[in-house]
């Protein structure tokens, strides 16, 4: 069972919490593209993803909603890595140490990469919704 678990809305946090999981410092973005490929991939999506492991997923208008302009959620999936001085983290290979606090999410001794990584969560949890009825979405991270 994961820290988040129990926070609304449930699948945003998940997949934060999972993007928490892969090193992903600027420059050093390859398993957390290859994961969010992979998110877009099961949810059977078009999904693309190009030399510079930028990705985006595709996901077709409701029915209803085919004329309607599309919506895209663009974010990225790199962080800003820093540390305390006490910490040992390396941030090459140690996924982030998530603290729930409250009603605060932290990180023990580094930064927590939400700039982006809940645009990210939030992307992905639009994509895997299919209660929702929607335009067209592109996500683009």
């Amino acid at each position: 069972m994961g820290k988040l678990k129990g926070l609304e809305p449930e699948r945003v946090f998940y997949y934060f919490e999972e993007l928490s999981k892969i090193p992903r410092c600027s420059y050093n973005e390859k398993g957390v593209s290859d994961y969010i490929k992979s998110v877009g991939e099961k949810l059977g999506l078009e999904t693309l993803q190009d030399d510079l492991l930028n990705v985006i997923i595709r996901k077709p208008a409701s029915k209803g909603y085919e004329d309607s302009p599309g919506v895209i959620i663009q974010g990225h999936m790199d962080m800003v890595c820093e540390k305390d001085d006490r910490s040992g983290h390396d941030f090459t290979k140690d996924p982030i140490s998530l603290i729930v606090d409250g009603d605060y999410i932290l990180a023990d001794k580094t930064t927590l990469g939400a700039d982006n990584g809940i645009a990210v969560a939030m992307g992905l949890a639009v994509l895997e919704d299919n209660s929702l009825d929607h335009p067209s979405i592109e996500v683009l991270i």
